[in-house]
């Protein structure tokens, strides 16, 4: 992924918040040149401690898949795995700017993993990494379900799922959140970003506010090849 000088992440513990935010991404391998992708949860495994982690790169996490893709079969001899975790994008119009000659972009946050995939070939394996991606994504809910009188039920299909683990070797990040304009124009921006009537969801307006000051160049917009 090209980043960009103007748009990095504050720093490590926000590359590493920022997937734990986002635990939905995208799996690229290829074959024979070709790239193949497939959409999966990726979470971190228990007694893994990312709380104070400054990077995921020497950790490692899980995932899984349906076992009739056909996907986990290319991931037997190991290859590398690109994992793409991205945020809403929101379009920033240039009436936000309230100057002409202006042009529009887009804000966004994307993190890329890279990493070494392990097939699990067990259903106990498999059914600790359903579980623990259920626990963690009610996790994020103020009314969670408890998933123990369905422990059964999980066991009985769980041969449909091909679970696997991914050792990270590598991560980039672009935080792209107006942090180059001036104060009164990304004001602007996050107020609208909250409104949601741009993106589908409002998480841009909340990264902007996490978004240190220090990170946060108030004036000129950047040159043309750092935008």
């Amino acid at each position: 992924m090209h980043t960009y000088p103007s748009y990095h992440a504050p720093d490590g513990r926000a590359i590493v918040d920022f997937v734990a935010r986002t635990p939905f991404a995208l799996a690229v391998t290829s074959q024979a040149g070709a790239p193949i992708a497939t959409h999966v949860p990726v979470v971190v495994p228990p007694g893994l401690d990312v709380a104070s982690a400054d990077t995921l790169v020497g950790t490692t996490l899980w995932s899984h898949m349906g076992h009739a893709n056909r996907h986990w079969r290319l991931m037997e001899d190991r290859p590398e795995v690109l994992l793409i975790h991205s945020s809403s994008h929101g379009y920033v119009s240039p009436t936000l700017y309230e100057k002409d000659p202006s042009v529009p972009t887009v804000d966004y946050t994307a993190v890329h993993l890279t990493g070494t995939v392990r097939l699990l070939h067990t259903d106990d394996e498999a059914l600790a990494v359903v579980e623990q991606t259920v626990r963690q994504l009610e996790g994020t809910r103020e009314k969670q379900w408890d998933m123990t009188a369905s422990l059964d039920v999980f066991r009985a299909i769980i041969g449909g799922v091909k679970a696997f683990t991914i050792d990270i070797t590598a991560e980039q990040a672009v935080f792209k959140l107006s942090q180059d304009k001036p104060a009164d124009v990304r004001a602007r921006v996050r107020d609208e970003f909250a409104g949601a009537a741009v993106c589908p969801h409002a998480d841009l307006a909340g990264m902007m506010d996490a978004l240190p000051a220090e990170h946060v160049r108030r004036g000129h917009y950047p040159p043309l090849e750092d935008a």
